[in-house]
């Protein structure tokens, strides 16, 4: 073995070494965020020995077709756990229920593939078959990974910018830059296989890097955990301000309006702005803008003066950023889409007006 493939397994092994005591880590760490460490244990276990399959795949004389097509299958795994783990972080409430499992079913027929396989059954299945495999196995992996960036996108516009949502961030471009490395291996071959093994190492490890850097892991927990005490005098205090806000100022009709946004406008921190609208509103704080700008629109839809304006108008003139969140909103709010809302308030209108009795030669006609 030459010098420099004894270099490539051994930056690649030690990044899957480091993988997996990661794993070890979150499995026993016991303060906080129990549910989330967990999934992140078994995600950082499930992507090592994804990994450590292709290194061996790579420099072994010969291996089991078994643990090829179970290191396929475990491609099954990765999209769910980390779609679990980006709502456990974003979402208080979060907990796994049975119905959770439903997003693992697809390993399971892949699993028992994996037991079954053999040289006979390879040579005797269509080429067709397996590259419909391959597309399934990579296609699963990438549709979870939009369903976290929408997640993301939508916590964002809600939240501002946290550091949960930088960290997860940065695990989704992670994530995502070892599927085109391993794509891109498939349908071109100049692209050396090994280098998903090089980039799961560079990537844990300015991974565990940045995380203990900034602090990643530590704030997440202080975050979600660390009670913020506010006193009744102080939430109410707040809560006229933030009304004040929301009904004079009109604040939600800045389309970039965000809780973070806010919190600095009030001089207070997020986390004690979001538990001010929880207890005041009943609800969280994209709801409340929402109702607000839904509140504005129909206002002005009632409004003589703005009969003849566009839809797309009201939505931009009560806070919205695009015509098409506007229907999603004003439907959900109202029951209505917002074209049928106008178009009941001008019937409405037509059939209040009644005929003015007109007075002809003395008499009333």
């Amino acid at each position: 073995m030459s010098v420099t493939s004894i270099f490539l397994i051994l930056i690649s092994g030690l990044g899957v070494l480091h993988g997996f005591l990661i794993s070890l880590y979150f499995l026993i760490a016991n303060k906080g965020l129990a549910v989330s460490n967990r999934l992140l244990s078994f995600l950082f276990l499930v992507l090592s020995f994804r990994i450590g399959k292709s290194i061996i795949l790579k420099f072994a004389d010969h291996i089991h077709l078994e643990l090829i097509f179970i290191g396929l299958a475990s491609l099954l795994l990765i999209g769910p756990i980390f779609y679990f783990y980006s709502k456990s972080l974003l979402n208080k409430s979060f907990t796994l229920k049975w119905n959770s499992l439903l997003h693992f079913i697809p390993f399971l027929p892949a699993l028992l593939f994996a037991t079954l396989v053999n040289p006979t059954l390879i040579k005797q299945t269509p080429t067709w078959v397996f590259v419909a495999m391959f597309c399934l196995y990579y296609g699963h992996y990438f549709f979870y990974l939009c369903q976290v960036f929408l997640y993301l996108r939508r916590a964002k516009q809600s939240q501002g910018s946290t550091v949960t949502i930088e960290w997860l961030n940065i695990m989704l471009y992670a994530l995502a830059a070892i599927w085109l490395v391993y794509v891109l291996n498939l349908v071109e071959e100049k692209v050396p296989y090994l280098i998903g093994p090089i980039l799961y190492s560079v990537i844990v490890y300015t991974g565990t890097f940045l995380a203990i850097k900034r602090g990643y892991i530590n704030q997440i927990t202080h975050q979600k955990y660390t009670s913020t005490p506010v006193s009744e005098e102080e939430t109410n205090r707040i809560f006229l301000k933030l009304k004040k806000l929301l009904e004079e100022d009109q604040v939600y009709k800045d389309v970039n309006s965000n809780l973070s946004m806010l919190s600095q406008q009030l001089n207070i921190s997020t986390q004690k702005l979001s538990m001010v609208i929880n207890v005041k509103f009943k609800a969280n704080f994209n709801s409340i803008i929402n109702d607000y700008r839904i509140k504005h629109s129909c206002t002005l839809f009632k409004d003589r003066e703005f009969q003849n304006y566009t839809i797309a108008f009201i939505a931009f003139e009560s806070g919205f950023a695009s015509v098409s969140s506007f229907n999603t909103a004003f439907k959900k709010v109202t029951g209505q889409t917002p074209s049928g809302y106008r178009k009941m308030l001008n019937q409405t209108n037509s059939t209040s007006i009644q005929p003015i009795p007109v007075e002809v030669n003395g008499n009333v006609d």
